[in-house]
């Protein structure tokens, strides 16, 4: 996550950067309204194929290699092994991604500073930086929520970055505003507007509006495989 994310996202912004002065009007002022969501947005989008796998892995190890009986006979309640495994994935992925955040952030800003100047005063910038981090410790916690409910590493692979990647897209190909309604529903859509500075003017939801729809996947799995993982036999 910290190789990939911090170098496509360093990358982007420079060719973006360089090719500044080709682009036509409507894309530089994009540019210049959201200028964050350049810096952070393309790395994003491959950390979390990262964080997806390990979130999976973390859990769905477990069964395939048959650990999950030692770990239930150490600590027989099993809902708080889970819950233990959830904070500790969470807290290392956010610090990690806020390291990401910052860094895009610090490097993205110098890069672009001839053509705009973005700070942590420009309106939604600390938020962007913050929600970075904030939607990459919830995608490893979705992965590890699927984890425990498929018990099978590839499938739960496979579902955990079908939801980010296929899903989304094709619910975005149904005809009308029902496709872009739904399509913002899924994780990564959700969290895609908690990273934007502004709203544009062709999402049909608000940040906020993103931020409750992302908590509530992850709620809501998290639930799920807690009970999931108490009722079912290892």
């Amino acid at each position: 996550m910290l190789v990939v994310s911090l170098g496509v996202s360093i990358t982007a912004t420079a060719v973006f950067t360089a090719d500044f002065n080709t682009l036509d009007a409507q894309t530089k002022a994009q540019f210049r309204d959201d200028t964050i969501g350049l810096f952070l947005q393309p790395g994003s989008q491959f950390g979390q194929l990262a964080i997806s796998v390990l979130g999976v892995l973390l859990i769905a190890s477990e069964y395939s290699t048959g650990m999950i009986r030692a770990t239930v006979l150490a600590a027989p309640r099993r809902t708080a092994v889970l819950l233990a495994q959830a904070a500790v994935l969470a807290a290392i992925v956010f610090a990690l991604a806020e390291a990401v955040a910052w860094t895009s952030f610090l490097v993205g800003s110098s890069i672009a500073r001839k053509h705009v100047d973005v700070t942590l005063g420009t309106p939604g910038t600390l938020r962007a930086l913050l929600g970075f981090g904030l939607v990459m410790a919830m995608t490893a916690l979705i992965a590890l929520a699927v984890g425990a409910l498929l018990r099978h590493t590839a499938a739960a692979i496979s579902v955990a970055l079908g939801t980010n990647l296929v899903v989304p897209g094709l619910l975005g190909l149904i005809p009308g505003s029902l496709g872009r309604h739904l399509a913002y529903r899924c994780p990564s859509r959700a969290g895609q507007l908690i990273r934007d500075r502004t709203q544009d003017a062709g999402t049909p939801y608000s940040q906020w509006t993103g931020s409750g729809s992302w908590a509530l996947w992850t709620i809501g799995l998290t639930l799920l495989a807690l009970w999931s993982i108490k009722k079912r036999d290892v």
